[in-house]
């Protein structure tokens, strides 16, 4: 574990970097970095409704092919940490690739494993008598003991706390959805200049001849740059693209 005054130095560094969030950078990725620097593999971040009594909405820089799994399966079903987090439990944590079949979510949990992922552990911020709560999960590759043992799960719970703080409630637009957590995904690479205007250009409705003579490029290498672009988004064609894109803030109409 580290030493007291170790500790507090990391404190407030964890809170500078927050207050230093470069632009174009959103605090989940700093909260991601942060994570990372500390041992740990990615961060997740749900909030319940102001009453507390459903969630709200959901962020994760967890891996997109755990994620989209996750969607697929509609694991948010039996997700414990949902539960836990409307139920209002300070703290939930699990082992992955440990859950017997009789537990509900068993498949969920030997899944994770299989995705890379040794242990979550979770922590509240807010409780039952304020409603509104929110649950930062540490994502990890090593087992609970050993991340306890490493970091220790009192000083884990207070760099939860900063990163609750530092990540507000997202707007809702559209119908609520009280099934399942809205997604916001951290992607690890970002578009390129020349994917960035030809993303736009193709967003203004101009066909791939019209982009090539706009950023004065060949037409097969505008169509080199939506491949990588729709990779990156994790988009199957160029419109879910383009809403992927405004939705998450990449480009705006």
């Amino acid at each position: 574990m580290l030493g007291l005054e170790p500790f507090e130095k990391m404190i407030s560094e964890i809170s500078a970097r927050f207050q230093n969030t470069a632009s174009g950078e959103s605090n989940l990725q700093t909260a991601h970095t942060i994570v990372r620097d500390i041992g740990g593999l990615a961060v997740n971040v749900g909030g319940t409704t102001p009453s507390g009594d459903a969630a709200a909405w959901g962020m994760s820089s967890m891996s997109e092919a755990w994620l989209a799994r996750y969607e697929s399966e509609k694991y948010h079903l039996i997700d414990p940490f949902i539960a836990a987090l409307v139920a209002g439990h300070a703290q939930v944590a699990v082992d992955c690739g440990t859950l017997p079949k009789i537990d509900p979510a068993y498949h969920l949990n030997h899944d994770l494993k299989a995705h890379g992922y040794g242990s979550l552990y979770g922590s509240s911020a807010g409780g039952l008598g304020s409603g509104y709560r929110t649950l930062v999960v540490f994502c990890s590759g090593e087992t609970l003991a050993e991340v306890d043992a490493r970091l220790g799960f009192d000083r884990l719970k207070i760099i939860h706390a900063i990163i609750a703080a530092n990540i507000p409630n997202p707007s809702l637009s559209g119908p609520e959805d009280k099934d399942i957590l809205r997604r916001f995904i951290v992607r690890e690479r970002s578009l390129s200049p020349r994917e960035h205007d030809v993303l736009c250009f193709l967003a203004c409705g101009l066909r791939n001849d019209q982009i090539a003579f706009k950023t004065k490029i060949a037409e097969v290498t505008v169509r080199k740059h939506l491949l990588s672009i729709r990779q990156k988004l994790g988009a199957s064609t160029r419109e879910q693209a383009i809403a992927i894109a405004v939705r998450d803030g990449w480009i705006t109409l």
